[in-house]
């Protein structure tokens, strides 16, 4: 009778486990902090001959490399931005968290910023406005 009592025992630790490991990747994977710089060797969008540039030469992009932010991958990746600004030049960078994406735009060395909407408007209440303007915003449910 042990054995029947050891192997429910068993049973429920292994269902546990198995229930808590998809929480533990995803806390995993959100512990990233800080940026990368994208590789030189991504895709450059077609500009045309005759586009001319915005008041600034380069636009820095931040965005996170993930599907949650599939505007800024669709848009870096297909060109659409690229289009939009003409001969203006794109320096993507991607991001894993929150607070170094607002760093990076309280700091300056960001243009443009695709994030969440807690970070954004945490730091838009923090600065009273001064540092950051949010262009849009949307919900999924």
């Amino acid at each position: 009778m042990p054995a029947i009592g050891t192997s429910a025992k068993t049973l429920h630790r292994g269902l546990a486990a198995a229930a808590a490991l998809p929480l533990l990747i995803g806390a995993l994977a959100s512990c990233g902090y800080g940026s990368e710089a994208v590789k030189d060797d991504a895709p450059k969008a077609n500009v045309a001959a005759d586009a001319k540039k915005l008041s600034a030469s380069e636009v820095r992009i931040g965005y996170f490399p993930n599907l949650t932010h599939a505007t800024a991958l669709v848009g870096l990746q297909e060109g659409l931005i690229a289009k939009e600004l003409g001969a203006t030049a794109i320096k993507p960078q991607a991001f894993n968290a929150g607070p170094s994406e607002i760093e990076a735009l309280n700091g300056g060395s960001l243009d443009i910023g695709f994030i969440g909407p807690s970070p954004s408007i945490n730091a838009y209440v923090k600065s009273k406005g001064s540092n950051l303007r949010i262009i849009s915003g949307s919900a999924s449910g």
